[in-house]
């Protein structure tokens, strides 16, 4: 008659250490898989907002072409702008192509990584 007593007290206790151990575990591992998306948020938003200056960039350059209203030199060169204090680099690379009134620019942005942050390619014409 005492084993039925002797077992109604031991549930009444609460939970056994390996029970507490287990329940942390699990909290835990929950925890962590959300401070690792928390943090990929964060990298996407941050890339987001390179992508959107590297983006401005190079339309500023483009529009700053068409607004000189002279032919882009074949070739392949460099320029620095900054966006939002932030440096990037223009690698454009002029080529002609078979109708001798237009040309191709390709037209990449690198960020101070050398991440190429935004690539575009336009066509230019002689006005």
């Amino acid at each position: 008659m005492h084993a039925p007593r002797l077992d109604a007290r031991r549930r009444a206790r609460g939970f056994t250490l390996l029970e507490v151990l287990v329940a942390l575990a699990v909290v835990s591992l929950a925890l962590l898989a959300a401070l690792r998306a928390g943090g990929a948020l964060q990298d996407d938003a941050q890339r987001y907002h390179t992508t959107v200056l590297a983006e401005q960039c190079a339309q500023n350059y483009l529009v700053d072409q068409r607004l000189r209203q002279a032919f882009v030199p074949v070739g392949v060169t460099q320029e620095r702008c900054t966006e939002a204090d932030t440096p990037f680099l223009l690698h454009i690379d002029v080529r002609p192509t078979p109708n001798p009134n237009f040309r191709r620019i390709d037209l990449r942005v690198l960020d101070a990584s050398g991440w190429t942050a935004w690539q575009v390619v336009a066509i230019a014409w002689n006005q």
